[in-house]
């Protein structure tokens, strides 16, 4: 029997080793095509966590009965047992496997059952904090006593928010606040629900927030939730009302600052007094507190109806663009000064803490916190902040540590923005860049990509579809990160530099002049600007295809765009002008800039004539 040379043996292992390699490949597939440009602002892994925490959240509260405090009580026991074993089994098991396995070789199914307990974890711990938070309000004095009804009641409550002009008749202003203790036979018992105060007018100016306050009024449930309380004050018993605990000092300088604020924008044009508090807190110039000549009615109401029917209300709501302002401000001065992490750090979170304290609250703040915060530990530990993580883990800390956010509007459209602009209109931007300027491309891919998830939600709260909502973002959009700092400068300034404040004011209504315009162009007509479109399962699902696939023909236009494009070498007849400018204005910067200029002798004779002169004269000698 012949024995085959070494060198072909080894040959025969190469290509055994190389065709096992291929196959590996090829059974990869499209898993290993996507794997190698996976990226951390697209780690969609928390993603089934948070759809079920919200998903829990919400069942529990339409499930359970307020009203049945006794069977409320052993589910929610029920649930801590078995919420408690699942996670204790979770943990075990998470642990073991992290243990024993080498990074990057675990098992699919490994991996599946990490995925699944973890889901059914974070499902589980918010069905727990829900069912304990629905069990808590069923047992409060507060809301057994509206069981049967509204009822007159002593209620002391803690102010949450600033007073805010009423939408009802029946008060001048709201206020949100928290109840501390109510008045049952005669005794002042405990209690801690939250509960919406609306106020007559002698009471609007002296609420601050903070504070707390003793009050007489009718007691009662919202018609639009039952979970709510509504207390009603009105002008009898307004006189009732005392101060039982003042707010603390900081919270009366935020106060004044916003009354000086309001003030001093009284003196701008009817569209700067509506939108510049809007832009800058979030709170409408007809919504806000003021001493002197109210808003005109008609016009803000007009404006705001044509900026809803334009697709550009959400303007008016303060959420993630005032903390990424404030951020790349602190990492800017850190810069400049070469601070540590730890101080960018610090700078950035003391920034977001003070930015939320002079702020107006609501959900969408919320939401920006609880990121902002987060992604601090990114900058402390000096790795790139990662989009998809940090609002999931957002979504899932704010619906367990508070479960009536998960029925809160603005907080599900402020985290569905985030999510669309962070999954869609990165690959949008990135392909229109090819035949768009850039600035242009980016503002179009956040519209697109903002509006992919929130559609179906805003068509719960409204059953209309803004038809031209994209050209009127596209045409506000460059104006508003500018009037967005010279409104929060003025508001800064207002209260001891009222000059300085309003002049600054001023500018930001020059920006805010932008959404006038573009509600009146895209939102005037109410036939043409929207499109009805009701209620249903079937709808909503229709809207988000209709959405997904306007992004899908954008991304497409772009590949067209981008195939169709010439060669390097033909440069004068492009597809793409802008980036051809762009090129020719670049390489005549760098011509310019890299070229050695020299300065010519008084007698017009240069360094090079000079020298073959005098070569010249040293050969012949000088002329006669």
């Amino acid at each position: 029997m012949s024995r085959e040379p070494q060198w072909q043996d080894g040959t025969r292992q190469i290509g055994i080793h190389h065709t096992r390699k291929v196959a590996a490949n090829a059974l990869r597939g499209t898993f290993g095509r996507w794997l190698a440009r996976e990226s951390g602002h697209r780690d969609m892994r928390l993603l089934p966590a948070a759809l079920g925490a919200w998903a829990s959240a919400l069942a529990m509260r339409a499930m359970l009965d307020e009203d049945r405090i006794a069977g409320t009580q052993v589910f929610a026991a029920t649930m801590c047992t078995g919420a408690g074993i699942v996670l204790l089994v979770a943990l075990i098991a998470v642990t073991g496997w992290v243990r024993r396995t080498h990074p990057g070789r675990a098992q699919p199914g490994m991996r599946v059952a990490a995925c699944a307990l973890v889901c059914i974890a974070a499902a589980l711990t918010s069905a727990l904090a829900t069912t304990l938070d629905i069990a808590r309000a069923a047992s409060d004095p507060a809301m057994r006593m509206t069981r049967d009804g509204p009822a007159l009641a002593y209620v002391d409550v803690r102010a949450q928010s600033p007073p805010l002009r009423s939408a009802s008749r029946s008060a001048a202003c709201t206020v949100r606040a928290g109840t501390r203790a109510i008045m049952k036979d005669a005794v002042m018992v405990p209690s801690s629900v939250d509960v919406r105060v609306l106020l007559a007018e002698p009471l609007c100016a002296r609420i601050v927030h903070g504070g707390g306050y003793r009050m007489r009024g009718t007691l009662a449930r919202t018609s639009w939730d039952p979970h709510v309380l509504q207390l009603t004050v009105d002008d009898e018993d307004a006189a009732a009302a005392v101060t039982v605990r003042r707010a603390p000092w900081w919270r009366r300088a935020v106060h004044t600052m916003q009354r000086r604020f309001f003030a001093v924008t009284e003196g701008l044009s009817d569209q700067g007094r509506v939108l510049v508090p809007g832009l800058t807190l979030g709170v409408l110039g007809q919504d806000a507190p003021t001493d002197g000549e109210p808003v005109n009615e008609v016009y803000a109401t007009r404006l705001e109806e044509e900026c809803r029917r334009a697709g550009i209300i959400h303007l008016m709501a303060v959420s993630g663009g005032h903390y990424a302002l404030v951020g790349s401000f602190a990492t800017m001065l850190c810069a400049l000064v070469l601070a540590p992490r730890w101080v960018v750090a610090a700078v950035r979170a003391m920034g977001v803490i003070m930015l939320t304290v002079v702020l107006v609250p609501s959900e969408s703040i919320t939401r920006a916190v609880i990121m902002q915060l987060l992604a601090v530990g990114y900058v402390l530990l000096g790795r790139r902040e990662q989009t998809m993580p940090l609002l999931l883990w957002t979504s899932i800390i704010g619906v367990v540590t508070d479960p009536q956010r998960a029925a809160d509007f603005g907080f599900a459209l402020s985290c569905a923005a985030v999510l669309g602009i962070a999954l869609v209109s990165g690959p949008v931007a990135e392909r229109l860049r090819s035949w768009l300027p850039h600035r242009l491309a980016d503002a179009l891919a956040t519209t697109v990509g903002a509006q992919v998830f929130t559609l179906p939600v805003q068509l719960l709260l409204q059953p209309e579809i803004p038809v031209w909502s994209v050209p009127a973002n596209l045409l506000v959009a460059p104006w508003m990160d500018a009037a967005t700092v010279c409104g929060l400068a003025s508001y800064a300034v207002s209260w001891f530099m009222p000059w300085l404040g309003f002049a600054l004011a001023w500018c930001a209504s020059l920006g805010t002049k932008s959404i006038e315009l573009a509600a009146g162009a895209f939102g005037a007509d109410a036939s043409g600007s929207t499109v009805a479109w009701g209620g249903g399962v079937v709808r909503l699902a229709a809207a988000e295809l209709i959405v997904l696939l306007i992004a899908i023909l954008l991304h497409t236009m772009a590949d067209v765009a981008r195939t169709r494009r010439p060669s390097a070498h033909v440069f004068a007849s492009g597809a793409a002008p802008i980036a051809g400018m762009r090129l020719w204005c670049a390489d005549t910067r760098t011509m310019l800039t890299s070229m050695r200029w020299r300065m010519r002798p008084p007698n017009g004779e240069d360094g090079s004539q000079r020298s073959h002169r005098r070569r010249t004269e040293r050969v012949w000698g000088k002329g006669p």
